[in-house]
């Protein structure tokens, strides 16, 4: 039996009340799917960048996985990933720079996973411009552990692909950490293949790009 034929098993549109969840889940699966709770003082770091602004930004879509115990998952995204940088370097950003100093750069050897987070506030980046332009669609999708094995990634996948394919979306990108085997392994399991190589792209950085077709539904 798979989790989403269980009892109280769904997948709905993320709405307001989840978003203490989604930080949560974020900080949970941070550390290559595993807990990184340890490294961070602010729990909420990794879900200022991750997950909440595709919840509360214009552009951003988010869908949940919901259990008997509360939300387990999501998937979010954006069906352009340029547009919705500026929508965050306009609404989202600002507050953040003003509530998070930038760390000194000059003792970045020594910075905090904090500061680490922190810096992303004051300096965004995007991926290389040949995914963004071949690939403009991106999500981000994490699960608890009580959640894997059973199928449930594959049905926030689709659900995310469907409702870009009803925006019009043609193919979609992830960034994976190059040292998460098992999130890398799930990517390609479901039909994302690296752009490394078709996009030539540089050489070097702790992430690899990987996208698809949208098209599912």
């Amino acid at each position: 039996m798979s989790l989403l034929e269980k009892p109280g098993i769904s997948i709905r549109e993320g709405r307001l009340g989840d978003l203490e969840a989604l930080y949560a889940i974020t900080l949970a699966t941070g550390d290559s799917g595993s807990d990184a709770s340890r490294f961070y003082a602010d729990k909420k770091m990794m879900g200022h960048i991750y997950s909440a602004p595709y919840l509360l930004m214009a552009g951003g879509f988010c869908f949940v996985a919901e259990d008997q115990y509360g939300v387990c998952g999501y998937v979010v995204g954006t069906l352009d990933t340029l547009s919705f940088a500026g929508e965050l370097e306009e609404h989202w950003w600002p507050d953040l720079r003003r509530r998070y100093a930038e760390p000194d750069r000059e003792r970045r050897d020594r910075w905090t996973a904090d500061e680490r987070r922190a810096f992303m506030f004051h300096h965004p980046e995007l991926p290389p411009d040949p995914v963004l332009k071949h690939f403009p669609a991106h999500l981000h999708m994490n699960l608890l552990t009580r959640a894997r094995g059973h199928g449930l990634g594959r049905q926030l996948l689709e659900k995310a692909l469907c409702h870009l394919s009803e925006q019009g979306g043609l193919h979609v990108h992830v960034g994976a950490g190059k040292t998460n085997r098992c999130g890398l392994a799930f990517w390609k399991a479901c039909g994302f293949a690296s752009l490394s190589c078709a996009l030539a792209l540089p050489d070097g950085g702790r992430t690899e790009w990987l996208g698809r077709p949208v098209s599912v539904c």
